[in-house]
């Protein structure tokens, strides 16, 4: 199993969702488009989001995942606990980027095998 493949295993669509509106704001694009979501599981234990950032020397990584946090506790306000980390592992690469992504960048996306 590859990395990519064990990250997309526990990506919980409704989490997803509500994450897309947390920009990288260096970048422009949601964390979602940019492959940095490695995790969003909503359980009845609560909420929990393991996210990245392209570079470990982004001064805004602080930022980003408070903003996560706050959007999904608007929309999760039921949810017992929201967790949003941050993780550096695997480090992040473009290959993380989704299909959307790349066609907001003005890529072809990829090809399903």
């Amino acid at each position: 199993m590859t990395q990519h493949s064990a990250r997309t295993q526990s990506l919980d669509p409704e989490v997803l969702d509500c994450l897309l509106e947390v920009m990288d704001p260096e970048v422009g694009f949601s964390v979602v488009d940019l492959g940095l979501v490695y995790r969003a599981e909503h359980r009845n234990s609560g909420i929990d989001v393991a996210l990245t950032l392209t570079t470990r020397s982004c001064p805004l990584g602080e930022m980003i995942v408070e903003d996560a946090r706050e959007r999904l506790a608007r929309r999760f306000q039921d949810a017992p606990r929201i967790a949003v980390t941050l993780v550096w592992d695997p480090p992040w690469n473009p290959d993380f980027i989704t299909d959307r992504g790349l066609e907001l960048l003005g890529h072809q996306p990829r090809t399903a095998t």
